[in-house]
This record gives structure tokens, sequence and C-alpha cells, in this order.
């Protein structure tokens, strides 16, 4: 079933709010509107509750983190609002399709695709995000973007409103070298952020942006100012193209 949001919710779930209330967004951003970003996505449950962030890939296609899909529950997406309490559209999530290699102890293949219960009509507001393939070359210090609702500080909660933090590449030596040994980086994922600019709690399953290509998912922090780790896109891409494919 498709929803229009039109009216602002009334009853807020306790967890959907930073603690501190804070007017300036996660770690170093700004807030923003959604005609900045219109391939974001909130994923939902209960309607109004969001968990992880997500990105348009097509026009029934949500990309986000598996490490936000929690078994046997039901989900949501709303898209085209920068505000998570009004305006949008809400759709329900008709399938899950999550990497069969996905591992919850290393959070290798950390990416699901959400199958939409009807097609999103693109515009200003809503429009898919293009995919980076293999042709891209990550260099370290390369200024990219995270946007999302996640929180603005380290024990706050997730915000009402959009917000972008800009965060830079971090290349694979570096950051394993900041991870240390108890943190596996595999092929597929790649690092950026720390220091203190830094994607948040809320912000999982969002995408991590170049010139408005899409190289990677919010996935995990090992610890406080050390590299941000996120699904590789490029290594995803074929899963990715074959999922659509097969479930449009």
């Amino acid at each position: 079933m498709l929803w229009k949001i039109t009216l602002v919710v009334l009853v807020y779930v306790t967890t959907a709010f930073c603690l501190n209330d804070a007017k300036a967004p996660i770690s170093g951003g700004n807030y923003i509107s959604i005609k900045k970003a219109p391939y974001m996505a909130s994923v939902r449950v209960n309607k109004t509750e969001h968990v992880c962030g997500g990105s348009i890939i097509h026009e029934r296609f949500v990309l986000t983190s598996a490490r936000c899909i929690v078994e046997n529950q039901k989900y949501q997406v709303a898209v085209g609002t920068h505000n998570l309490h009004k305006g949008g559209w809400l759709y329900d999530v008709e399938e899950i399709l999550m990497h069969p290699m996905y591992s919850n102890e290393t959070f290798d293949n950390d990416i699901c695709i959400l199958k939409l219960n009807d097609s999103m009509s693109f515009g200003p507001t809503v429009d898919r995000i293009h995919l980076n393939d293999k042709s891209l070359k990550m260099k370290n210090g390369m200024t990219m973007k995270v946007t999302g609702w996640g929180c603005t500080a380290p024990q706050g909660n997730v915000t009402e409103r959009l917000h972008q933090v800009k965060v830079r590449m971090v290349l694979r030596r570096p950051c394993r070298h900041a991870l240390g040994r108890n943190i596996t980086l595999t092929r597929s994922m790649i690092c950026a952020g720390g220091n203190g600019r830094d994607a948040c709690k809320g912000d999982d399953g969002g995408p991590l942006i170049w010139k408005n290509v899409q190289v990677g998912i919010v996935s995990f922090l090992a610890g406080n100012r050390l590299p941000r780790v996120y699904t590789k896109i490029s290594e995803m891409l074929p899963w990715i193209t074959d999922e659509v494919y097969e479930n449009y």
C-alpha cells in the first residue's frame, strides 16, 4: 500500500530524537533540502519509526544495509522529504533481498535491497542515484558526502531533518592499520571519515556519495574517531544488477 504523508505526526517514538536536540547536524555537517539529495530514503518500522537510511536505485528498489534488517519484521520506506515526520510518500516493503553471503559477525557483504509494493514517481524530490562501477579509482583523501537522519552527537538519537557531512576517503592500508588486527577488512569494504566528521547512529544503510555517484553504503564503526567502514558498491554491483533484473 502507498501512503501519502501530509500531517505532522503528533505522537513520536522516543528513540526518534537526538538527546541534545542539536541545531548543528552530525559531526560538522549541514542540514539540506531533499532536492539536494532526492535519492535519499528513510527505512522504517511502524510507518513512523526511522531505523536506517537507504538510497533509491530504481523505481521499485531501495538499497540499504543488511545490518538494518531484523527477521520477521515488516518495513516501510519513506521518500521525497527531508523531514522524518511530514511530507513525502510512504511505501510498504514487498520483499527483502538479502545478500546470500552476508555475515553478521564480520559484516562482510553488508548489503540489502528492498523491493517496494509500488513504483515511485521520479521528480525533483524523488530520483535514483547512479552506482559506481570499477572505473572510478579511489584516492586517499578524496572528499565524499554522507547524507542521513542520524544522530548529531555520540550519545544522541536520530534527528528530524536530513543532513549531510563531508568525509575523506581512507585507503585500505592506512584504514587497516587504524582499525587494528581485530577487524577484518574484506574486498567488499572501503573506509572513510574519522577525526570527528562521520556518519552516526541512524545513518546506517545510507549512501556514501562522490559527485552524485554512490560509492558505498554506511556499514559499521569499530571505535570513536576511527575511520568508518562502508560496503563497496563496485564490488556489489554485479549482485545488485542481477537482483533488480530477476525481481522486477
